[in-house]
């Protein structure tokens, strides 16, 4: 009876054992949670700064890890971005970054937060000089990707695709291709309309590509052109199976004179390989083209420097490194497109602004 009183007695011992084991683990896991939002916040708040330079790439990385956007947005909901231009501008590369390499869930959390991107826009657009109109054109290019993204949940934030994937976001419907490739178009000239700002904002007679206030104007266009390649290459396959529909050949045309623009720019060629375009669009009435058609690559250097490591030169100590080519680019691009041609919105009944019928 003894025995059996002193087992009994020691049954109910191991229980506070486990509770205890319980609390502790739950008491870590907190702890740790607790100091990865601190780390996240200080990663945050050094990127995204009024300081005119490209945002660092090892905070960008940081913000990277984490599993959704709800403290990205907490900390960025405390950030003065309707005061300060420039403070938006690298919220913008930033928010773009996270939007294309970050959790899925980064979508699913920044979707109550379109209206204000959307207000922010508006308010940015009525600054036509400095970074405000660069503000305003991000912005929207932002709510657009998030609109993209939520009604075709097949495309991955990054848009790399399969061939076999592209066939089953369709549906295998020809409706749903043609709404498709309409959507990609939109998308692109979203991309397009920030790519052609950030370049008629930076004096290209110059080599403001080794500025920081030059980076800090460039940097974001990684992103752009990482996006841009994509859709290219989707656009030119879904046309080819809606085969009896014209190409846009003035998105195509900009992207490929602004795609070797860039691949010029000293920022540029450490940090990323730009592809050339082809010198004329695919015939989509031939159905032999497509097995031409070679899928544009952007590559980044597994060890590419950091923007802030890179040499930075003083405006005075500037050299006009290919002045002589940049009249030869104006030129081309007036001759192909027109003096005034991007205050000219694009019709989908005109190619390269003129109409069908004026032809």
């Amino acid at each position: 009876m003894d025995r059996m009183a002193s087992s009994m007695k020691q049954v109910p011992n191991p229980l506070p054992k486990v509770l205890s084991r319980r609390g502790v683990g739950a008491g870590i896991e907190a702890a740790e949670r607790e100091s990865f939002e601190r780390t996240q916040t200080v990663s945050i708040n050094k990127a995204i700064n009024t300081q005119e330079v490209a945002v660092k790439e090892k905070h960008a990385r940081n913000i990277l890890l984490d599993k959704g956007a709800q403290t990205f947005w907490s900390v960025v909901n405390r950030l003065p971005l309707s005061s300060n231009a420039v403070l938006c501008w690298k919220f913008c590369h930033v928010f773009h970054k996270l939007l294309r390499d970050g959790h899925p869930n980064v979508l699913k959390d920044s979707l109550r937060y379109k209206n204000e991107l959307s207000d922010m826009s508006r308010m940015w657009g009525h600054l036509s000089e400095g970074y405000g109109q660069l503000c305003s054109i991000y912005l929207r290019l932002l709510r657009t990707k998030m609109e993209y993204h939520t009604k075709n949940p097949r495309f991955p934030g990054n848009l790399q695709m399969s061939d076999r994937q592209l066939d089953e976001a369709g549906e295998s419907d020809v409706n749903n291709f043609f709404q498709l490739t309409v959507e990609m178009f939109d998308y692109l000239e979203c991309e397009l309309n920030l790519f052609q700002t950030v370049f008629n904002s930076l004096d290209m007679s110059r080599s403001v590509s080794v500025t920081t206030a030059g980076q800090c104007r460039l940097a974001p266009l990684i992103q752009v052109i990482l996006d841009c390649s994509h859709l290219y290459d989707y656009t030119v396959k879904l046309l080819f199976k809606l085969h009896s529909s014209p190409l846009r050949l003035f998105s195509t045309l900009r992207l490929k004179d602004l795609f070797y623009r860039s691949s010029n720019l000293q920022y540029f060629k450490r940090l990323i390989q730009i592809p050339q375009l082809p010198e004329n669009p695919p015939n989509f009435l031939r159905a032999s083209a497509l097995s031409e058609h070679i899928s544009p690559v952007v590559v980044i250097p597994a060890e590419a420097s950091s923007p802030d490591s890179e040499p930075v030169l003083e405006k005075d100590d500037l050299v006009d490194m290919d002045a002589s080519q940049q009249n030869l680019f104006d030129n081309k691009f007036d001759d192909i497109f027109g003096s005034s041609f991007s205050s000219d919105p694009f019709n989908f009944n005109s190619q390269n602004g003129v109409n069908k019928d004026e032809k």
